[in-house]
């Protein structure tokens, strides 16, 4: 019984009536077509890999464009507020430089802590002539 079973094993199958044509080997014509197959998915693949990784750094560099204008925009408007600050304080400094240099501001301290007192008759000097050519040689 052994033996009937081995023959029947190694025996080859009865065919059927639909498979009359010659068999080849499934490789001789698949192969061609699964190799194209492969390669256009190959292709496609990294077609899509490299249209990822430009969409990538496209979202990338206008992530970075943004935070870069967002970062500008700040800047500038500290600047902006420090200008209207220092604007400020050159208006107080120029009133204050008005009160200092008010002719009846100095003329008060004149008289109150210097004691100074206001002329009431001027008087010149004369000169002889003798005297202006002497001054002019000097020169």
């Amino acid at each position: 019984m052994a033996t009937a079973a081995q023959h029947a094993r190694h025996a080859p199958a009865p065919k059927r009536e639909q498979e009359a044509r010659p068999e080849a080997p499934a490789y001789a014509y698949r192969a061609p077509q699964t190799r194209r197959r492969a390669a256009q998915r190959s292709r496609l693949m990294r077609t899509f890999i490299v249209f990822v990784g430009c969409l990538t750094v496209l979202a990338v560099g206008r992530v970075a464009l943004s935070f870069a204008v967002v970062q500008k925009s700040l800047q500038t408007d500290a600047i902006v507020r420090e200008e209207r600050r220092i604007s400020d304080q050159n208006g107080e400094l120029r009133e204050k430089v008005a009160q200092l240099g008010s002719p009846v501001r100095i003329s008060n301290i004149a008289q109150n802590q210097l004691g100074l007192v206001n002329a009431t008759h001027f008087s010149y000097p004369k000169l002889s002539r003798k005297a202006i050519s002497e001054v002019a040689a000097n020169r």
